[in-house]
């Protein structure tokens, strides 16, 4: 017993054996220590790795984001304001899509950096989907969701939506590549499956316009002279189908517009939606005793900056993203950036 348990070397071998009992004195188990030494191999040389030299990795160059602020005068004469963002300088083209926020407080400033709001409640949300998008901020101090709807509709009068500069862009690049000998086809995100674009607050939300007219650009793009961006407004009906809404805005309703600390993002925005889709198939008992949406024009309801991505306001935003309007915004402004505009 002794015996079989000691480490004994072998007369025919020169590694050691080392034995010990399985289930009984009789039966044993030997394991070869030579087996279990690890060898260490030399660390491969640059050359070796590379025999024709190392491989050209070209990174991308660093940067920094820039947050872009401006003043500008509403339909009323009334001075607001638009944030965005970009990489690496700053730009004076601001993106079309967009978001739009009533800061009704009466103590809010006037004058502050619109990325303090909304810069780190995006990076948190961010899917990585979706372009830049510009923040607007107009200031009704005690205004109610009513009065914001009012001024909404009269600055969409003013200045149209984001397709009058989709159709602008959308002209110039197909007549560049119509001067090169290129075929145009058009982008399945500019086309409308209900060509229903918002005209003024007197005639209703939106009126119809014909395919010559958006094919032309007739209908807004001569009568409307700004150059500020036009305001979002989903044409197609398919972008709306979980929202049941058309268009929409945020009001803001404190003074202190940081949103940063834990404490901050817990406040609660007031998310405002109007103009809504009928739906001939509308059934309330299968909606849970809800309404039509057309028995309700504009409706309204409180969230929290950052309440899960599901309930939250900014969760909310990024699942608008990659929409038709969206796209058919990012891709207007990424051309408008290529031919060089620095205005709309």
């Amino acid at each position: 017993m002794r015996q079989a348990n000691r480490i004994r070397r072998s007369s025919t071998a020169s590694a050691f054996l080392f034995t010990w009992p399985i289930h009984s004195p009789t039966t044993l188990n030997t394991i070869n220590l030579a087996t279990m030494v690890r060898t260490k191999t030399r660390a491969r040389t640059l050359s070796e790795k590379w025999p024709n030299g190392p491989p050209d990795i070209k990174l991308r160059p660093k940067y920094t984001v820039m947050y872009n602020n401006r003043i500008f005068k509403d339909h009323t004469g009334a001075p607001a304001l638009m944030s965005w963002n970009s990489p690496g300088a700053l730009r004076s083209l601001p993106p079309l899509a967009s978001w739009i926020f009533y800061m009704t407080h009466p103590d809010v400033p006037r004058e502050f950096d619109g990325h303090l709001l909304y810069s780190s409640l995006d990076y948190d949300h961010n899917l990585g989907r979706g372009g830049e998008f510009r923040y607007e901020f107009f200031f009704l101090p005690g205004a109610t969701v009513e009065e914001c709807h009012a001024h909404f509709l009269g600055e969409m009068k003013a200045r149209g939506t984001i397709w009058r500069q989709i159709r602008k862009v959308k002209r110039v690049m197909k007549q560049k590549k119509e001067e090169q000998g290129e075929e145009v086809e058009d982008h399945p995100a500019q086309q409308s499956a209900s060509n229903q674009e918002p005209a003024s607050d007197e005639e209703g939300p939106y009126v119809l316009e014909s395919s010559s007219e958006e094919e032309n650009g007739f209908d807004q793009d001569a009568a409307t002279d700004s150059q500020l961006p036009g305001l979002p407004w989903p044409k197609n009906d398919y972008d709306c189908r979980r929202e049941i809404y058309r268009g929409w805005f945020f009001i803001y309703p404190d003074a202190d517009i940081e949103c940063r600390t834990p404490e901050q993002k817990a406040r609660e925005l007031c998310l405002v939606q109007f103009d809504p889709i009928f739906d001939p198939d509308w059934d309330p008992e299968q909606e849970g005793g809800r309404p039509s949406p057309m028995e309700r024009p504009i409706v309204s309801r409180w969230m929290k900056h950052e309440e899960g991505f599901e309930s939250g306001i900014f969760g909310w935003m990024e699942r608008w993203k990659r929409s038709l309007w969206e796209e058919a915004a990012d891709e207007a402004t990424d051309n408008a950036l290529k031919l060089g505009w620095e205005s709309w």
